[in-house]
């Protein structure tokens, strides 16, 4: 080989490393774009796994609530509706319901409505239920925001009114 094709095979290896460098460049900063929009588009949630790790967030959340377990409801709690309220361990209960032993969820619907950066925020609807030794009786019906958050794998709860609930999801279901 010459100097003259060393030279040439030189500069096409140069060339070859370059675009897939800035090729590989361009993607990662797509990524990170991408990563950083807000999705704020509205929508039944069908992916089952998600469905139920939703609701067992919500059946702990219930469950903490009807064990009157204050530190467990303070720490499930969402920062902002804490902070919102002026929520401590001893007016907790004034914003978070009052369940009785023995009440369980079963969640009916969740919506999901933002995410941005691997933080999900969801909206669910939830029965709650009086479970005895032989049956389970309807007591009413119940409304959260659910946020997931998948970097630090946590999840934050805040309840809402079914006015709120339905406000957030009209826009789901009407298109």
């Amino acid at each position: 080989m010459n100097k003259t094709e060393k030279v040439e095979i030189t500069i096409v290896v140069i060339l070859i490393v370059f675009f897939c460098g800035t090729l590989i460049y361009s993607k990662v900063v797509q990524k990170n774009v991408d990563d950083n929009k807000i999705d704020t588009t509205v929508f039944a949630l069908n992916d089952v796994n998600r469905f139920f790790s939703i609701d067992s967030s919500i059946s702990k959340y219930v469950s903490y609530v009807s064990n009157k377990d204050v530190d467990n409801i303070i720490k499930v709690l969402d920062k902002n509706y804490k902070e919102n309220n002026n929520i401590s361990s001893s007016n907790v209960f004034d914003f978070v319901g009052n369940y009785n032993i023995g009440y369980i969820s079963s969640t009916r619907e969740i919506y999901q409505v933002s995410s941005n950066n691997n933080i999900y925020k969801y909206y669910a609807k939830v029965r709650l239920l009086e479970e005895t030794f032989d049956s389970s009786t309807f007591i009413d019906n119940a409304y959260f925001e659910v946020t997931i958050n998948e970097n630090e794998l946590t999840f934050a709860i805040a309840p809402i009114s079914e006015i709120v609930y339905m406000n957030k999801i009209k826009e789901a279901t009407n298109g």
